[in-house]
């Protein structure tokens, strides 16, 4: 009897070790992750959209199969993105960025580390899976399905960040995101391990001026962004104007009038013209006064 209480009270101890254990590498993983920077557009153009990701701890690069959720400003989700892989970089600060196609079309020095496509994202009540971020009102929320806890173990998601007059899962929500003709993004202004407010935690930022590389020892200060996970700030530049067609040659509305500007023959036949005529009138004039003076 005592040999099979012992085995049962080992049996016990062995799967609470594999619990705890098992938690404490999801935690290490991806629960101490925060949302950097969303952006909904850049210099007119909406389509420059981008998510950053930054790590409140190292480690956390286990990314393959957890999500982004994109919700509008009710609260209805529209598009969600699913991490292929995990990234290589994971000291404490390392960023993770998510884009769109058009972002990396305008960036220099490098490019995002995902992409939205429709290998990875999905739509949702009529979102647009390729750019999800809502404007100018909505919410992104990091690892909210099957999460359990964040990093200072509390409640799902492991991150969220709403925005304009959505609804926040942590204080009130932050600025609404800007008109796409700005360079502004939305910003974390910390790097703490755990949200708590929105609306303090996060306000409107301009992006980079240049495109530089961030050292190690200056992850976790630099907040500047787009950052990606090879430590590369990456500087946008404004997209250029939509091409409209083939531009169609101006209509033809006549020979334009002589200028005394111009000094071409065909511009002085004109005042040949006029000098002529002056000189004939002098002459008749001249002729006719001459027979007044014979006749009177």
């Amino acid at each position: 009897m005592r040999s099979l209480f012992s085995l049962a009270l080992a049996l016990v101890l062995s799967v609470s070790v594999l619990a705890v254990g098992r938690a404490g590498i999801a935690e290490a993983s991806f629960h101490c992750i925060r949302i950097h920077a969303v952006a909904g557009g850049f210099s007119g153009n909406n389509n420059i959209q981008f998510v950053e990701l930054r790590l409140g701890q190292p480690g956390q690069t286990l990314l393959g199969g957890h999500t982004l959720q994109f919700l509008n400003s009710a609260g209805t989700l529209k598009a969600t993105f699913t991490f292929p892989s995990g990234v290589t970089n994971g000291l404490t600060g390392d960023s993770v960025l998510v884009a769109t196609s058009e972002f990396n079309s305008n960036v220099a020095g490098g490019a995002a580390d995902f992409v939205f496509s429709g290998a990875n994202t999905t739509g949702a009540n009529g979102g647009d899976p390729l750019h999800p971020v809502q404007l100018t009102g909505g919410s992104v929320v990091w690892a909210g399905a099957g999460t359990d806890f964040n990093c200072a173990l509390g409640p799902p998601p492991a991150d969220a960040v709403a925005y304009g007059a959505a609804t926040a899962i942590f204080g009130m929500p932050a600025p609404a995101l800007p008109a796409s003709g700005t360079t502004q993004v939305l910003r974390l202004s910390n790097l703490n391990t755990a949200p708590s407010n929105n609306a303090t935690e996060y306000a409107l930022q301009n992006v980079a001026t240049s495109t530089f590389s961030v050292a190690s020892g200056n992850l976790a200060t630099d907040f500047t962004v787009p950052r990606n996970n090879g430590r590369m700030v990456l500087k946008l530049s404004a997209p250029p104007p939509p091409v409209g067609g083939v531009a169609e040659a101006p209509e033809f509305t006549g020979a334009p009038a002589a200028t005394a500007e111009s000094s071409s023959g065909s511009d002085w036949s004109g005042y040949l013209l006029a000098g002529g005529i002056a000189a004939a009138a002098v002459a008749y004039a001249g002729g006719w006064y001459a027979f007044r003076r014979r006749t009177v």
